[in-house]
């Protein structure tokens, strides 16, 4: 008897759980080597009770979450653990919303380097002579 109210229950919990898909999310983040943000791209799944519902209240903690993160440190394993778990609590503390798991599928970083910045690491690197320094 036991076994089938544990099972009952159990299944209950899965009915009850939505799965919510975010693809292409995309937020500046701030980067400690660089000293300026850098543009991270997510596609995230969340699940639990009402996610789909409360899809708004999901994108804004993600926003606000993401921001308190370092670039650097959502590339590590640990970093993209605490990102989750700072998230979920975000979500149930702030906006009521329950949920169960967050599966990262895809978090790339996107390094816009200017081209002045390509030009400045060619030239410590010896690669660039400017018509100053042919001069000599």
């Amino acid at each position: 008897m036991k076994k089938i109210l544990c099972l009952a229950v159990a299944l209950s919990t899965f009915v009850l759980a939505d799965s919510f898909r975010l693809d292409e999310f995309s937020v500046n983040v701030f980067s400690k080597s660089a000293k300026k943000p850098i543009s991270i791209e997510m596609d995230l799944i969340f699940e639990g009770r009402d996610v789909l519902a409360n899809d708004y209240k999901i994108i804004d903690a993600l926003n606000v979450v993401s921001g308190s993160f370092y670039s650097e440190d959502l590339i590590t394993s640990k970093g993209k653990e605490n990102f989750k778990t700072s998230l979920v609590s975000y979500c149930s503390k702030k906006h009521s919303v329950d949920i169960e798991a967050i599966y990262i599928q895809k978090l790339s970083i996107e390094s816009n380097m200017i081209v002045q910045e390509i030009v400045e690491a060619l030239k410590k690197e010896g690669c660039c002579a400017t018509p100053k320094d042919t001069k000599k």
